[in-house]
């Protein structure tokens, strides 16, 4: 039993309205969630917790419930990148997400669409969920974007390692 903290204005989604959401991680981790101000205790087997823990920290770092609990499907996991490691006095934290995110969020909808990975970008994180060589392959995509390689150039390099995707 570990306990995940989790920001605060992410506990309401852990809980959901009227608990459903509680509710619902309980029966698909088959595991019971404790939640005592912003930290999230799972308990129940060892390998159902370490499944349990991922999804509260997916949710935690912006993950809407329904993408957080894919993490409960075999091979899936959970990938966290540190924006603030790109960042300097030319890139701050805030046009780097907007980087990963792109105008309209479009970006961020072709590179979860090429490496079919659910991507959130909260905070100062990119988070990503799928599959470890989709995840490889979009973790790759979004370091150029945060180095500064243009959209195309990583657009281009997604459309190269298709063949990585496992689908």
């Amino acid at each position: 039993m570990k306990e995940v903290r989790v920001p605060e204005d992410r506990v309401g989604v852990l809980i959901g309205e009227g608990g459903e959401t509680k509710e619902e991680f309980e029966d698909l981790t088959d595991t019971e969630l404790h939640i005592e101000g912003n930290l999230a205790r799972v308990e129940g087997e060892p390998l159902d917790e370490m499944t349990g823990q991922e999804i509260v920290k997916a949710m935690g770092r912006g993950f809407p419930p329904q993408k957080a609990f894919k993490l409960v499907e075999e091979e899936k996991i959970l990938y966290l990148m540190d924006i603030g490691r790109y960042a300097d006095t030319k890139n701050s934290e805030e046009r780097l997400k907007g980087r990963v995110i792109g105008r309209d969020g479009e970006a961020r909808r072709h590179i979860e669409k090429m490496t079919e990975t659910e991507i959130s970008v909260y905070g100062t994180t990119v988070g990503l969920i799928g599959t470890g060589g989709s995840i490889e392959v979009a973790q790759e995509a979004i370091e150029m974007l945060l180095q500064g390689s243009s959209h195309s150039t990583a657009y281009n390099f997604l459309e190269k390692n298709q063949t990585k995707v496992m689908r």
